[in-house]
């Protein structure tokens, strides 16, 4: 089986001509609704582990990698008020690009099973609540070998770092409109993806651990039969 890595909120960058959308923007873009805060420096330190990684280089209030061509965030406030013709360009020169470029190397190599771990960070507290948990792993639980691969990788983290909290589906629904999302439908078979959530707060002191939990899982052959 083949590991695929994928980062759609990787940084907050955007092409030179959208610039202007963005001019009262700043603030907006430095948090986290421009760009995964910290996931950047996790993708780079994974990636290694993986035969191919793919990263979205602007920011998702450009247009969003991570949604479906219908979802209604598609486009953020920034970018929804451009004419028809705008927004088409947006999709042919930055949305599609990026997704048919993880679509086809999966396409490619289905035959020999593709795991495909998204990565994304989220923050520290949601309407002034704190999320106390550091580590969501996300899937769609009605698929048994994403439910399978999920309690391995889970064990592997956890016996790397005992003390760190994972939970399964969290802080999202696995099974919510995404790329992974999308991708199961595309390939049902030989495909499994998950959304692998860390909290931005930890990334710093986590990321080893995470290096460490994916490589004892991929040493250990432990993904052997549970693809389909």
């Amino acid at each position: 089986m083949l590991w695929l890595l994928s980062c759609e909120h990787y940084c907050n960058d955007l092409p030179p001509e959208y610039a202007d959308l963005f001019l009262n923007a700043v603030d907006v873009l430095e948090s986290h609704r421009g760009y995964d805060i910290g996931v950047a420096p996790l993708y780079t330190r994974l990636k290694s582990l993986f035969d191919a990684a793919f990263f979205y280089p602007y920011s998702r209030l450009l247009v969003e990698p991570n949604r479906s061509m219908h979802h209604r965030r598609l486009f953020s406030e920034f970018t929804l008020c451009l004419s028809g013709a705008r927004k088409a360009e947006l999709l042919d020169r930055y949305y599609r690009p990026y997704r048919d470029r993880v679509e086809q190397y999966i396409q490619n190599n289905i035959d020999q099973g593709v795991m495909h771990i998204s990565v994304h960070s989220f923050t520290p507290f949601m309407e002034n609540q704190r999320r106390q948990t550091p580590l969501g792993i996300l899937f769609d639980s009605r698929r048994k070998p994403e439910r399978d691969l999920a309690v391995v990788m889970k064990n592997c983290f956890r016996e790397v770092s005992p003390s760190t909290q994972v939970r399964f589906n969290y802080p999202y629904r696995g099974n919510a409109d995404g790329f992974t999302s999308y991708l199961r439908k595309r390939f049902p078979e030989n495909y499994v993806g998950f959304e692998l959530e860390v909290r931005n707060d930890v990334i710093p002191d986590l990321g080893g651990d995470l290096y460490e939990g994916l490589t004892n899982m991929r040493e250990g052959d432990l993904l052997a039969g549970v693809t389909g």
